[in-house]
């Protein structure tokens, strides 16, 4: 069983004896040298669940690796993964433990690491608390493990050896605490928000933007995902949603509205497959808009991306 305390940059305390717990100042050195080689770092969120972003994420991955790109993901959601199973992977059923963690081999040359991917992995549910000042009571198998969700994802980034890349992926789990953390962990890391078109979805989406603001992020800008239905015979998108509410809240905020993706029923059944869509239906508008959101994030050499940014029609 892992147990992690806060201790502010991540003091980890793995009870099977994988890792040697670092101390605050190796921890995050570590970090730092891991995270050095990668030239952009840029987190995918969404305010809400449901949205599509892991999907999106796998496949702006596979056309930067086909650009070749070499392109790393991190699933940050620590209860529910779903890279993995999306990249058609194979956890492996006995991980042997090192002085660190290297990332597993995806399809594409993709290197992903991910909580069900850790060595002595457990399917004990995790419950993130506010744990500041007080001590971590190793779960009994029957309840959830108590940790910090800071200090899980610091433990994570300062064990994992990614190489050189040119981008990291972060999968972020739904909602603004779990964007706070990363930001607090790597300043450098650039945004990418996916909403629906909902009023609902817009409007919790503000609150990551202001969070963003708040902390000098550099924002790419919002994806509004399943805009409409795309019907291939009648060369239409059919709205499944209300629409303007995510281009409203865009131009209040001056943030660019980087791409609006129909739904294609094929987009969800090969991400159950583990396949890839925008290989299997590479000629299909969605999977070009795919290929345009990927190269307007691969010309710009960093996550700094401008809203006055261009991305191919």
């Amino acid at each position: 069983m892992r147990v992690f305390r806060d201790g502010g940059a991540g003091v980890a305390d793995d009870t099977s004896g994988a890792f040697d717990s670092p101390s605050l100042v190796e921890g995050a050195a570590r970090m730092r040298a891991n995270l050095e080689p990668i030239r952009s770092i840029v987190a995918v969120a969404s305010a809400r669940g449901g949205t599509g972003k892991s999907a999106i994420v796998v496949n702006l991955a596979a056309v930067l690796a086909q650009l070749g790109r070499k392109v790393g993901i991190v699933d940050a959601d620590l209860n529910s993964p779903s890279i993995v199973a999306m990249l058609g992977m194979k956890v492996p059923r006995r991980i042997i433990p090192g002085e660190g963690i290297d990332p597993h081999a995806g399809p594409l040359g993709l290197r992903i690491v991910g909580n069900n991917l850790l060595p002595d992995r457990t399917s004990t549910p995790i419950s993130f608390l506010d744990l500041e000042g007080s001590s971590v009571p190793p779960s009994n198998g029957q309840g959830p493990t108590e940790v910090d969700y800071s200090s899980s994802l610091r433990h994570l980034l300062s064990s994992s050896r990614f190489g050189t890349l040119d981008l990291l992926l972060i999968d972020l789990p739904p909602g603004v605490e779990s964007l706070a953390r990363i930001l607090d962990i790597a300043p450098r890391t650039g945004l990418i928000v996916v909403s629906h078109p909902s009023e609902l979805s817009a409007r919790a989406s503000k609150g990551i933007f202001d969070l963003a603001h708040d902390r000098g992020a550099a924002v790419l800008g919002i994806v509004e995902n399943m805009i409409g239905f795309n019907c291939d015979g009648c060369h239409t998108v059919r709205p499944l949603m209300p629409q303007g509410a995510v281009g409203a809240l865009a131009s209040d905020l001056g943030i660019r509205l980087v791409e609006r993706l129909p739904f294609d029923p094929r987009f969800a059944e090969t991400s159950d497959r583990g396949t890839f869509f925008v290989r299997e239906y590479a000629e299909t508008p969605l999977a070009k808009q795919f290929i345009a959101l990927a190269q307007a994030i691969d010309r710009t050499g960093n996550p700094r991306i401008t809203a006055t940014a261009s991305v191919p029609g």
